[in-house]
């Protein structure tokens, strides 16, 4: 009988090899009234298929690890990106920004230096964090010396230092785990000392030489990092007997993000009387990129090739390197009205920050233009948000619960709140109206209808010089919250045919027109609003949106908050 004719080569989990085993075996005439269970040939063929299982599931772990589909080691996937050029994101460094104000002893000194490196310490809870400059700054003054929003970064900085062997093998691999990338500096030191280089560190071999003093940073083993240098082709090598020292600031990634008070230690430039003023408290820390996100983000990184073209280029390229933004889009000038040629428009949405703060916007910028077409200029701007306020209805069976209505309420309010997290609060995102109801309808088994509706919220600010609102929607039925305006409690309302007027609260009597809407593009102008008093950052505009889909576009994220929901709770029996 053919020794495979027996065998399942499909099935390899361990009582499958056994049984097909068993089966080969009873098919042997020697082997036929052969007691396979009770005796201690069971016992062999237990050792046997425990080897089979085990090299079984061995050459599958392995045949996993070799593509970034499928692996599942860090090490193995960094090693995959490596082939795309891509660099897993490291930790960051929290980064915040103050004025320093100095006051110094000698009356007649006109400048002062703060040097890079120079620390300050704060708290977040139970754990004090150190921060440090990260650029030498000099300040001209007359005794006393004013430095604006200067940048402090989380994290000591500390060197290592490597020998050159020569050895066309030789790695310089980074001890810590915890590095910010941003951060390394080289510095070659050749001749016994006699020469010293700072090697500048670089991303792609476009423009470089054989004499380009210029090194790479790529993922090692063990979460860790290495230097790569050049090979005297593209990008000059150390020479043998040099030393190659690499200094770099450690990191304990998201833990210091909020820390607001910030105290120097030690003097500057000698001077002790020292007033730090926080302008912007400390954010953007992270920790290593994950596994997840690096297979993600791989393939895109090697599709945009640190070239920013199209306006997903300029979406992946800031959400791969900055890891504090939370959602990013692009669209170019010519979508807008008029059209405006020649620059790509970019709104990003921070984590734990409303707007873009300028220090982010400049960094935005820095990074994208040398990778931008010579005749395109982005544009960073900040984000806007449309809120969704929604008023429901619901019914519950008190038969099918012991829920009062307040728990009901909550679970109605969650549900909706879980709704938005999971299909809005980004850009470009729709809300579906059918899923939203579907949502509130699934809160609890009890509930069995709702009667929602929803209206588009935007929050105006109003301004001297033009107050003007873009729902970017078809829209309907324009009211507004409370103001005093000219000592009249008062509010806006339209007409249904264009004007919008401001409305007296005591009366509903029109006390004057104030702007216009257009139904059809949801842009709402009112020149020269400018109430006197309000509540809140500002006055609330509620329009009813023509269809109950709502959708965003360009630069606006749309959302749902808790205080926008009112839900009416009504029981009933089946």
């Amino acid at each position: 009988m053919p020794a495979n004719s027996s065998l399942q080569l499909t099935n390899l989990d361990f009582d499958t090899l056994k049984s097909s085993l068993k089966t080969y075996l009873r098919a042997q005439d020697r082997f036929q009234d052969y007691d396979f269970d009770g005796a201690n040939m069971s016992v062999l063929l237990d050792v046997l298929c425990y080897n089979t299982y085990h090299n079984a599931f061995y050459l599958n772990m392995v045949a996993s690890e070799m593509f970034l589909d499928t692996a599942q080691l860090k090490d193995s996937v960094v090693s995959h990106a490596k082939e795309l050029n891509y660099l897993p994101r490291s930790f960051t460094s929290a980064v915040a920004s103050v004025n320093l104000t100095i006051v110094s002893t000698d009356e007649d000194k006109t400048t002062l230096s703060i040097p890079r490196g120079t620390q300050f310490s704060s708290r977040v809870g139970q754990q004090v964090f150190s921060f440090t400059t990260d650029e030498t700054i000099s300040v001209n003054g007359s005794g006393t010396f004013v430095a604006n929003s200067v940048l402090l970064y989380e994290g000591d900085i500390i060197s290592e230092g490597f020998f050159v062997t020569g050895e066309t093998d030789q790695t310089y691999v980074l001890n810590n785990q915890t590095i910010d990338t941003s951060s390394i500096k080289v510095t070659v030191i050749e001749d016994s000392g006699a020469t010293v280089y700072q090697y500048l560190r670089a991303t792609s071999l476009f423009g470089y030489d054989e004499d380009s003093k210029i090194f790479f940073v790529q993922g090692a083993l063990n979460d860790k990092y290495e230097i790569v240098f050049g090979d005297d082709v593209i990008g000059r090598k150390p020479k043998t007997n040099g030393t190659v020292l690499v200094e770099y600031r450690i990191s304990n990634g998201e833990l210091p993000n909020g820390a607001f008070l910030f105290r120097p230690v030690g003097t500057i430039d000698g001077e002790a009387n020292i007033a730090v003023t926080t302008v912007l408290s400390a954010h953007s820390g992270s920790i290593s990129e994950t596994i997840e996100s690096i297979r993600l983000n791989a393939p895109r990184h090697f599709t945009t090739q640190e070239r920013a073209v199209t306006t997903e280029d300029y979406e992946n390229l800031l959400r791969i390197n900055f890891p504090e933004i939370n959602s990013v889009t692009a669209f170019g000038g010519e979508e807008l009205n008029p059209p405006k040629y020649g620059k790509v428009y970019v709104s990003v949405d921070l984590q734990d920050i409303d707007g873009i703060p300028d220090v982010k916007k400049d960094q935005y910028y820095n990074f994208l233009k040398p990778r931008c077409p010579v005749s395109f200029d982005p544009v960073i701007i900040d984000p806007e948000y449309m809120y969704i306020g929604v008023t429901t209805k619901v019914k519950y069976d008190i038969t099918l619960t012991a829920l009062n209505q307040e728990d009901i309420r909550t679970l109605i309010v969650n549900a909706i709140t879980e709704f938005a997290a999971d299909n809005l609060n980004d850009f470009n995102k729709t809300l579906r109206y059918s899923r939203l109801i579907r949502a509130i309808d699934e809160a609890d088994d009890s509930v069995i209808s709702n009667e929602t509706v929803v209206q588009a919220i935007k929050l105006l600010v109003p301004s001297a010089l033009n107050s003007e609102i873009d729902f970017g929607i078809e829209i309907k039925d324009l009211v507004s919250t409370g103001f005093t305006y000219n000592g009249k409690k008062s509010y806006l309302k339209d007409d249904g045919v264009g004007t919008v007027n401001i409305v007296s609260v005591t009366t509903d009597q029109v006390i004057t027109d104030i702007g216009i809407v257009n139904y059809s593009t949801g842009l709402v102008t009112m020149p020269s609003f400018v109430p006197t008093d309000y509540l809140g950052t500002g006055i609330k505009l509620y329009a009813t949106p023509v269809s109950s889909d709502i959708s965003s576009a360009k630069n606006v994220v749309l959302n749902i908050v808790s205080s926008d929901i009112v839900s009416t709770i009504t029981r009933t029996r089946p």
